[in-house]
């Protein structure tokens, strides 16, 4: 039976992260890509176009504070920290790539960034601490997912952005090769389809301003990586081209949320509202 733990998911990243390095990015940034041509064979390109459409997205200044929930090895703070001179926190379950990526902060001394090894669901920080949460390709390895998402609300100030990318499950029920090839090799339990996650994410308090399906740019990312990776692993090829064959089905997708924090919102839609002149 698939055992579903923290250490689990953190002993399979400590595991994988060299062999990722060795097929995906040597670099180390492991998520996936947004092209502009869904023929595009760029795949590393489509990957740095995705971290560019969501800091667009952010509002994120010089003035910023952002946790960055599942770090990996630092890539993207670096992008951000560069790109804006804002603070960057990132936490990670898997102590290896916390390592990596405080490697890459010795590297890089004129930079605000910050890692540590943490869980989602018990954020080692105070309440309204982060101007922004930002998350890619990782909520879905969080086992107590809502849990998470109320720890995230709570760190984040009033009016703060929470934007994330995350694996979807447009069917209430998968298929065995779906179980098999995705949930269970990805230590992943059932997720919300992007429907439910608006609905989850506004009860717990967050507006959510915006909603993308991603699903044909993860399976143009798999469909590259299958190739990718078929020298190395003629198993994992597979599995790649059964989690196309999931979302050929509706049984996976992937969706883009921007979120605001919103405690009051009366007040909001007041502010928000235009006014007739006096």
């Amino acid at each position: 039976m698939l055992k579903l733990t923290e250490k689990a998911t953190e002993n399979l990243y400590d595991e994988v992260d060299s062999f990722c390095r060795s097929f995906w990015d040597k670099e180390g940034s492991l998520h996936w890509g947004y092209f502009d041509n869904l023929k595009s064979t760029n795949f590393l390109e489509a990957s740095k176009r995705w971290n560019q459409y969501m800091l667009d997205c952010s509002g994120i200044t010089s003035q910023s504070k952002v946790l960055d929930i599942g770090c990996g090895n630092g890539n993207t703070d670096i992008f951000l920290a560069q790109r804006t001179g804002c603070q960057v926190v990132g936490i990670d379950l898997s102590g290896v790539r916390i390592e990596n990526a405080q490697q890459q902060a010795l590297i890089h001394p004129d930079l605000n960034i910050s890692f540590q090894k943490a869980s989602i669901t018990k954020l080692p920080f105070e309440d309204n601490f982060f101007t922004h949460l930002w998350s890619q390709a990782t909520i879905y390895h969080v086992h107590e997912r809502e849990i998470g998402l109320q720890e995230i609300y709570r760190v984040l100030v009033d009016r703060g952005i929470f934007l994330f990318d995350d694996l979807t499950q447009p069917k209430p029920v998968v298929s065995e090769d779906a179980q098999k090839h995705v949930f269970e090799r990805m230590l992943m339990k059932e997720t919300f389809s992007l429907e439910n996650y608006v609905k989850k994410l506004s009860e717990i308090g967050f507006m959510v301003h915006q909603s993308m399906d991603l699903t044909p740019h993860l399976k143009r990312s798999y469909e590259l990586l299958g190739e990718m990776v078929k020298e190395k692993s003629v198993e994992r090829s597979f599995s790649y081209q059964q989690m196309c064959e999931a979302m050929d089905a509706s049984e996976l997708g992937w969706a883009f949320f921007l979120c605001e924090k919103v405690q009051d919102r009366l007040a909001w839609i007041y502010e928000t509202t235009d006014k007739p002149g006096l």
